[in-house]
């Protein structure tokens, strides 16, 4: 299967360590495209672990997508850019994230999967352009949402709209929700090892990448957000799923909830939203072995 990854690489280090596991299981990535905020700065960070990994992924195109909302959630929030990525080598390729989506899509059909694990902008956008393509691949895998808690997950909050207009018009979405991924933290022995990787060009700027994110943040260690979509399109049995209705309230307090229909149990809300906008068969991670799942992470990248 080929495989596009759509991302929002720069900020929190769950991207980069998904590309790199995505990279290490050998997964034949078509191209990546980038969303959110400076996405051609992103892009450039995404060039530059292709071609540093190398081989076959060095060749592997990036176009930088739609950067909606960067306003709302601050500028300059990417903290893992740095200067030498201004180097004309790590330009994103030249074209349209949306058009490339969608030439693969029609390209490759049931052959390919979309990984989206940044905000659905570029999702939106591919839907507005052609609603049914992204009916036509394979697999369609979000890390988003969350279904079994009350939660408004970062990338549904980045922009609102374009995740209803997702959930609405994509009925083969395979969702892992915030819920679920919050389960998977690396630990802080874990964290102590990325920060120290030194065996290889790669391997140090995977490194960096860490470092410059845990300077920022207040977090421990990583959480294993991206990587559990990039194996979950692998081996989906890593999860235990169910197929529920899910609805985005776009509107008042619950503004980017992804409510779970089915969970609510109310039959009339069953039955006003029989013939409203709501997409009636997601499926959605409910449980995973957590610490199977980190160990399996750190011995696949060491």
């Amino acid at each position: 299967m080929k495989y596009i990854i759509d991302m929002d690489i720069g900020d929190d280090i769950d991207d980069a360590l998904a590309l790199f596991f995505a990279m290490k299981l050998d997964i034949d990535i078509v191209g990546i495209t980038t969303v959110f905020g400076d996405t051609e700065k992103r892009a450039r960070i995404a060039k530059k672990m292709l071609k540093t990994y190398g081989g076959r992924y060095a060749d592997v195109p990036v176009f930088a997508g739609c950067g909606k909302d960067e306003e709302a959630f601050g500028k300059g929030y990417m903290c893992q850019y740095t200067d030498d990525l201004n180097d004309g080598a790590y330009a994103p390729d030249k074209g349209n994230a949306v058009d490339f989506i969608i030439d693969c899509c029609k390209e490759y059909g049931s052959d390919l999967a979309v990984l989206a694990i940044g905000p659905f902008t570029n999702i939106a956008k591919v839907i507005e352009k052609d609603k049914d393509v992204l009916n036509t691949v394979g697999k369609v895998v979000i890390m988003g949402g969350a279904y079994f808690k009350q939660y408004a997950d970062w990338n549904v909050m980045c922009d609102v709209e374009s995740a209803a207009k997702m959930y609405e018009n994509v009925s083969i979405l395979e969702c892992l929700g915030a819920d679920v991924t919050h389960t998977l933290p690396i630990g802080e022995e874990n964290a102590e090892i990325l920060k120290k990787l030194s065996n290889g060009d790669f391997e140090k700027y995977l490194s960096s990448l860490y470092r410059l994110w845990d300077a920022r943040v207040n977090i421990r260690c990583a959480f294993l957000h991206d990587p559990l979509v990039v194996y979950y399109a692998l081996h989906p049995e890593v999860c235990e799923t169910e197929k529920i209705a899910v609805s985005v309230i776009t509107e008042g307090p619950a503004r980017g909830l992804t409510l779970n229909v089915t969970s609510y149990g109310k039959a009339w809300l069953n039955d006003y939203y029989k013939d409203k906008t709501v997409s009636k068969c997601t499926t959605v991670a409910k449980k995973i072995d957590s610490q199977k799942f980190v160990d399996l992470f750190m011995n696949t990248i060491l």
